[in-house]
């Protein structure tokens, strides 16, 4: 335990002591954002947005719930990024509306992106950002930061080792051992080994992401010979889908087009802007006459057109799901084009890029997919590249990072079997406080964390209620209820009711169906006691719950209820005849 000498700070350990506060990227794949604080210092270690679920209708970016950062504002010296990922770098702006950035460092390619974002929403002007190169050195309040290349599926990417006042740090940042790059560039294993025999590695933070796969990761070069083989075998038109942000397989699109002759166009506007500030900054290099508009495509021949396009994780508004669905304004599947999906669904996307595939078929392409297809590996290390790297650092701690539950679980067991012990290694959830010492950690508590939902079509997040609304009206419809109560709860009018997308009871007609409700409502207010102390909003809530259970119980269903309730006072000299007094209104 904590030294009872040691001073403390308001809800947050000992002013002596390392904090690791993980608000997004732990249980999850997305929205990586982490949280290191020492006294009255704190810096970021990326700024992700994640990806909405199946059952987050209308939502199309999640982002964490950054209350934590607003109440400690004044501590923050700056944000240090690992690469350009839009789980890494794609809540920045939606982070600098609400929170002042002094500074932000990283990797040239992701600023190059992280520039346009801001830029779009008018934000450019909010922090200063600074391009690292390998090995540089940035300060931050009492952090010494060190960015270290290192191979992912995205080129100009970093680990960090991170010099704090009680030990070093290492953050892996999304990596795999890839030791035949595509760009040449090499992970930088030396840097590693040095931190790790010069002072120790106290902190080991380290990407979880295949964690429950054996071996290693295959090198993004042997991607090539598959690709090379399907332009070379192909007819007509090749279309390939990947991540906007995979600058690697982008390159090795566009060396095929070169060697096959073949013109290339770009569907995605984010795709677009990545090739162009990756061919400025020299990640990729083609001829001026290479690309070509998309309604030039049409006038070219079917062999010489390779169309790269976003839909990878069969996203509905994407440009590849449109042209699957025949709803593409200039792209329409002919039979014998050759579809080519480079890239590994994000966990609960498979049936939306499955759904996807099957249209591709039913069009006539020829489609190549999946793990065993060639076309694409993953950027993250598997099991024995995750020994290697716990190994080369030795660490004091373990925190596994970047991953679902059950993967932070077996990365965990990694690192015992690797020699770090068993009360050393941590797995966190957001928004859980690590406190750290030079010979203890120990979790101390939660600050507030969570998820904000955005939709791209207004200017503020979803409330998580309209969320659960729509999932209620998709799964099981729509019920409106319109009542008039006098103060002792009789009937006065109504109820009214109407249904939408209601399934109803096998056998049983509308009308049916509706006499029976009303009379169940009825019911309801004449027989419950707790009723009659109610009014008001109060009211109002017990009806609906009551209303809830009702359907919950008798039909195993759960519409979407709205009640309009009118509660009324009636004049005493009409009080026999409530149906025709003149009331006093007050609707709830």
């Amino acid at each position: 335990m904590t030294s009872d000498k040691a001073p403390r700070t308001a809800g947050y350990g000992a002013s002596n002591s390392l904090k690791i506060v993980p608000l997004g990227g732990l249980g999850e794949i997305g929205k990586n954002t982490m949280a290191i604080m020492y006294g009255n210092d704190m810096i970021l270690v990326d700024a992700g947005l994640g990806f909405p679920s199946e059952d987050m209708l209308g939502v199309d970016i999640v982002l964490p719930d950054i209350s934590f950062l607003k109440e400690n504002q004044s501590k923050l010296r700056g944000l240090a990024i690992t690469h350009g990922h839009e789980d890494h770098i794609g809540g920045v702006p939606y982070l600098l509306k609400e929170v002042d950035i002094p500074v932000i460092y990283g990797p040239a390619l992701a600023l190059g992106l992280l520039e346009e974002k801001l830029k779009d929403v008018g934000l450019q002007e909010r922090t200063t950002m600074r391009s690292v190169r390998p090995r540089q050195q940035a300060r931050m309040g009492c952090f010494t930061v060190t960015f270290v290349r290192c191979t992912h599926s995205i080129a100009d990417s970093f680990s960090l080792i991170i010099k704090t006042p009680i030990g070093t740090i290492v953050h892996t940042g999304d990596f795999k051992f890839d030791f035949t790059p595509v760009d040449g560039e090499l992970y930088d294993i030396a840097s590693l080994t040095a931190a790790a025999e010069e002072d120790g590695i106290l902190l080991l933070m380290s990407d979880s992401t295949n964690s429950e796969r054996e071996g290693y990761t295959p090198s993004e070069k042997t991607v090539w010979k598959k690709l090379d083989e399907v332009f070379a075998n192909a007819k007509k038109r090749i279309i390939v889908t990947t991540f906007a942000s995979n600058v690697h397989r982008m390159r090795q699109i566009i060396q095929a087009a070169m060697k096959y002759e073949r013109k290339v166009a770009i569907l995605g506007r984010s795709m677009l802007n990545l090739s162009g500030i990756a061919r400025e900054l020299g990640y990729m290099n083609f001829p001026d006459g290479l690309l070509v508009k998309i309604d030039e495509v049409n006038q070219l021949p079917m062999d010489k057109v390779v169309i790269m396009t976003t839909g990878s994780q069969g996203e509905p508004l994407s440009a590849l799901t449109r042209i699957a669905r025949n709803e593409h304004k200039q792209v329409k599947i002919q039979p014998g084009d050759t579809v080519i999906v480079s890239a590994t669904p994000i966990p609960g996307n498979e049936r939306s890029i499955a759904n996807t595939i099957n249209l591709l078929f039913v069009r006539g392409a020829d489609v190549i997919y999946g793990r065993d297809a060639g076309v694409h590996v993953s950027g993250h290390a598997c099991r024995e590249e995750q020994k290697l790297m716990i190994n080369l650092c030795k660490p004091k701690f373990f925190i596994p990072v970047h991953g679902e539950y059950r993967m932070l679980v077996k990365h965990c067991e990694l690192a015992t079997e690797c020699g770090v012990p068993a009360e050393n290694t941590f797995v966190l959830e957001n928004g859980d406080v690590l406190e750290l010492f030079k010979d203890k950690g120990q979790k101390i508590g939660r600050v507030k964390s969570g998820i904000v939902l955005i939709d791209n079509n207004t200017a503020w997040p979803i409330d998580h209620q309209t969320v659960q609304d729509r999932q209620l009206l998709a799964e099981d419809g729509v019920v409106n209820i319109a009542l008039t109560i006098s103060k002792d709860k009789h009937v006065i009018m109504g109820p009214d009711i109407s249904i939408r997308g209601f399934i109803l009871p096998r056998g049983v007609s509308a009308e049916e169906f509706l006499d029976q409700l009303k009379a169940d409502l009825e019911t309801i207010l004449e027989k419950d006691g707790a009723i009659k102390k109610l009014s008001g909003q109060d009211l109002k809530s017990y009806l609906l719950g009551a209303i809830n259970k009702h359907f919950s119980e008798t039909m195993k269903s759960r519409p979407l209820v709205q009640l309009l309730l009118t509660e009324v006072s009636l004049r005493d000299d009409a009080a026999v005849s409530p149906r025709k007094a003149a009331p006093q209104t007050d609707s709830i």
